[in-house]
């Protein structure tokens, strides 16, 4: 069956209330939420919480639901949302280099490299995805999201669009002006 009406079908058993479907929506999705979150806010903690409050608010209007597009959609602009709220009660913006503390550990997001890349190899490596995550970083907050939903959720500008409330046109529109500033931050360390 196609994924896309997997989660319909799920979505539509959790309206209807029956309980034991609403389990097996939050695990189907719950990775790509809070990695979307994670990437967008930078914090691994905010985005745990961004994650949880998600599925909360969709259990909580589960009654309401219509199925007028796809679940994705749905699921991804509630995310988007939750984490524009987020970014609004916090000045200045976080890194999406940050590290985080739990307990007596702090944890990195690193880069996975299966070619085992000498010690300058990752220094260089490193460096430049902290620039790239810094250039990201430095973009207004729709065309940050508009970046990650295209590069890492894999969305097209209809999709985008869908999630922005704007049209593909401006989506469009909004990735070149994106990659333009990135290109332009970038230019002298990646030579592009």
């Amino acid at each position: 069956m196609d994924p896309a009406q997997v989660d319909i079908d799920l979505m539509s058993r959790v309206a209807q209330g029956e309980e034991s479907a609403f389990p097996q929506l939050v695990e189907r999705h719950k990775t790509r939420v809070f990695q979307l979150a994670w990437r967008f806010l930078g914090e691994r903690t905010e985005a745990e919480d961004v994650a949880q409050e998600v599925f909360v608010k969709i259990y909580q209007v589960r009654t309401s639901w219509q199925p007028s597009a796809k679940f994705t959609t749905w699921l991804f602009a509630i995310t988007r949302n939750t984490c524009l709220k987020i970014l609004e009660r916090r000045r200045p913006m976080v890194s999406l280099d940050a590290n985080v503390r739990s307990g007596d550990e702090t944890f990195g997001r690193q880069l996975a490299d299966a070619n085992m890349p000498t010690p300058a190899e990752k220094a260089f490596k490193d460096e430049e995805a902290a620039l790239v995550r810094a250039a990201i970083d430095g973009l207004p907050a729709q065309q940050r999201m508009a970046v990650l939903l295209s590069r890492f959720e894999e969305m097209s500008y209809d999709e985008i669009a869908l999630q922005l409330q704007t049209t593909p046109k401006a989506v469009k529109s909004m990735l070149h002006r994106a990659k333009v500033d990135l290109k332009k931050k970038l230019r002298n360390f990646l030579c592009i």
